[in-house]
C-alpha cells in the first residue's frame, strides 16, 4: 500500500520539483530578459513546462491512491498510468519545440552572443536539473512508479536544454554560430526518443500488458516453493501504476479439506505478494490435482 501525502517518496521528490522548476523558471525569464537573451527565455518556458509536468504527476499520484469502489473495483492505479502518457507527451512537445526554435535560429540566425550572466544560469540549471533527474529516478526505481520515471526524463530534459544554451554560447564566442542549433536539434531527438519509449510503455499497460519476463518468472518461482502446490497454470498478470494484478490456478492433494486447501492458496497469495515487492493484488483458484500438469512460467 503506498503511503499517503509528504509521507510518500514519490510525492516529497516531486514537490522538489516543483520548487526547483519554479525558481528556475523565474530566474531564467528574467535574467533572459534583462540581458536580451531569447534563448535563456525560452529555457525558462521550458522550465515553466516542467513545473506543470510535476503537478500532473502529484494529481495522477493522488488519484492512485484512492480506494477501490463500487465505480473503480480494481481501484484507481491506472490514473498513474494516465499521468505517465501525459508527461509523455509533454516530452513530445518539449523536444518538438526545440527543434522547432532551432531551425527558425538557422533560418533567421543573430549574432546575439551570451553575457556571464546568461552562461551562469545555464550552468546552475544543468546541474541542478541533473540533480533532480538522478533524485526523481531513484525514487521512481524505488516505488516502481512509472510516472516518476517519465518526470525524470522530463527534468532531464530541461537540463539538457540548458547545456544547448551554453554550447550556443560557446559556439558565438567560436565564431559557429548556428552550431548551437546543431546541438538543440540533435537534443530534440534524444527527447524524442525517450518520450516515444515512455508512451509506448505506458499504452502498454492501459492496454492490459502483462507483467515483465523478470516479475512473472518470480511469480512463478514463489507459487512453486509453496508446500502443498503440486502444480500450477493459468497464470494471468497485469501492471496499474505501482502495483499489480496476479490470477494463478494451482493444483493440491484432493484428500485436503477446504480449511486446508484454503490455507494453502493464502500461503500463495502472501508468497507472491512478496516477490513483487508488496504491491500486488492476487487471485488464487484452487483445482484438485488429478495428474501432473506442466507448470508455464512466461506464458499465461
Amino acid at each position: 500500500m503506498a503511503k499517503r501525502g509528504l509521507g510518500d517518496p514519490a510525492v516529497r521528490v516531486t514537490w522538489v520539483g516543483v520548487g526547483v522548476n519554479l525558481a528556475l523558471t523565474g530566474v531564467k525569464v528574467g535574467v533572459g530578459f534583462v540581458s536580451g537573451s531569447t534563448a535563456l527565455v525560452a529555457d525558462g518556458v521550458h522550465s515553466l513546462s516542467d513545473l506543470v509536468t510535476d503537478l500532473v504527476v502529484l494529481g495522477g499520484l493522488r488519484l492512485a491512491r484512492r480506494p477501490a469502489d463500487t465505480s473503480h473495483a480494481y481501484g484507481h492505479g491506472k490514473f498513474e498510468t494516465v499521468a505517465t502518457a501525459v508527461v509523455a507527451l509533454a516530452l513530445l512537445g518539449a523536444g518538438g519545440w526545440i527543434a522547432g526554435e532551432a531551425v527558425r535560429g538557422i533560418l533567421a540566425p543573430t549574432d546575439h552572443v551570451p553575457g556571464l550572466a546568461v552562461a551562469g544560469v545555464a550552468a546552475l540549471s544543468v546541474a541542478v536539473k541533473e540533480w533532480l533527474f538522478h533524485a526523481t529516478r531513484r525514487v521512481a526505481r524505488q516505488t516502481r512508479s512509472s510516472s516518476l520515471a517519465a518526470n525524470a526524463w522530463h527534468h532531464r530534459s530541461d537540463a539538457l536544454s540548458s547545456v544547448a544554451v551554453l554550447v550556443g554560447g560557446a559556439l558565438a564566442i567560436a565564431g559557429v554560430p548556428q552550431g548551437d542549433q546543431a546541438a538543440a536539434i540533435a537534443v530534440a531527438l534524444l527527447i524524442g526518443w525517450a518520450a516515444v519509449g515512455i508512451l509506448r510503455r505506458a499504452l502498454y499497460e492501459l492496454t492490459e500488458g502483462a507483467l515483465s519476463d523478470n516479475e512473472r518468472a518470480r511469480v512463478a518461482q514463489a507459487v512453486s516453493a509453496v508446500d502443498g502446490v503440486q502444480s500450477w497454470h493459468k497464470l494471468r498478470t497485469r501492471g496499474s501504476g505501482r502495483g499489480a494484478f496476479v490470477d494463478v490456478h494451482i493444483q493440491v492433494d484432493p484428500a485436503l479439506s477446504v480449511a486446508e486447501s484454503h490455507a494453502i492458496a493464502s500461503q500463495v497469495e502472501e508468497a507472491v505478494r512478496e516477490a513483487l515487492g508488496g504491491a500486488a493484488s492476487v487471485v488464487v483458484h484452487v483445482e484438485p490435482a488429478t495428474g501432473v500438469r506442466p507448470s508455464r512460467i512466461l506464458k499465461p
